[in-house]
């Protein structure tokens, strides 16, 4: 069942000097329950169609809707968690008080705000700074208070620009624990990332973004199979059958074999009694295969 769909939304910027097209028939779906992670370059639409999505600016053509609704419709993001890119608040506000202010504009009950606030300072480790001015806060800390906000009225889904920039590495761990926690309870997670390794550690899925449109398209078991460029076997008989043999010790050697070469391999390798004492995955990086998809789009 989807819960977001985004149709071929267009969207320029003007300005005296320049014309920029920043959507280029940006499409896609969002399932429920999984967490799809929205993979770009800077400058590649991500936010511009974020925006769209939470009705801050408005697309020259295509729509978006969450859950079957308009995102130009106030009731369509009534469910939704949204924390922006570089988040900014009333300084003057604390910590707490932030909140409570997210809170009230949800038209939740106030006492349980009241009992949903401190729980959300103790998980987001920001209790000791609840009666803190924001102004006093650390980069990182304004990234938690700020994701904590998007949860204080229970959403169903959540919409995140760019979360973990400007986290120490405690700090994504912390970000990653708590969106695979809250996605175990049902909760659906859209982000956007330029960071790979937080994309390849908890993501169910991955567009690939250039250029204002998505240009793949990828499941995590699809991801685990194209990263995967071969497999280093390591046998107990240097056996001859054409393979390039490197010397691990007086009685294991190894070979590389390409991916779509292993199993005739090991056919050969059984005809000469060989034992294949194990098998490893040769991988290329994440990064590598986007770099690959994008430098083609460009090409294109």
């Amino acid at each position: 069942m989807e819960v977001i769909r985004v149709n071929n939304l267009y969207k320029t910027f003007k300005s005296k000097r320049k014309k920029v097209n920043a959507l280029n028939g940006m499409s896609f779906t969002v399932n429920k329950g999984e967490i799809l992670g929205f993979l770009g370059p800077n400058g590649a639409g991500k936010s511009t169609t974020i925006k769209i999505m939470m009705d801050l600016i408005r697309a020259d053509r295509g729509s978006a809707k969450i859950l079957g609704i308009d995102s130009s419709s106030p009731v369509a993001r009534l469910k939704v968690g949204f924390m922006p890119e570089n988040p900014q608040y009333y300084d003057t506000l604390t910590g707490y008080d932030l909140l409570m202010f997210s809170a009230a504009i949800f038209k939740v009950d106030k006492n349980v705000a009241k009992k949903r606030a401190w729980e959300l300072l103790e998980e987001f480790e920001l209790k000791d700074a609840a009666k803190r001015p924001i102004r006093k806060y650390s980069k990182g800390m304004i990234q938690r208070i700020g994701f904590a906000s998007t949860l204080i009225h229970d959403p169903e889904i959540l919409i995140l620009d760019e979360p973990m920039s400007g986290l120490d590495p405690m700090g994504r761990v912390l970000f990653k624990n708590k969106m695979l926690e809250l996605n175990k309870k049902g909760v659906t997670i859209f982000f956007s990332s330029h960071i790979i390794p937080d994309i390849e550690d908890i993501c169910s899925r991955v567009l690939i973004v250039n250029r204002g449109k998505v240009v793949k398209s990828l499941e995590k078991t699809e991801i685990k199979y194209l990263t995967t460029t071969g497999f280093k076997v390591i046998i107990d008989n240097p056996v001859n059958i054409g393979l390039k043999l490197e010397k691990i010790t007086d009685n294991l050697y190894s070979f590389l074999c390409p991916k779509n070469n292993l199993i005739d391999t090991l056919e050969k390798l059984k005809t000469h009694s060989t034992e294949i004492i194990d098998i490893e995955p040769v991988k290329k990086s994440l990064e590598d295969m986007f770099v690959e998809i994008t430098m083609q789009d460009k090409t294109n």
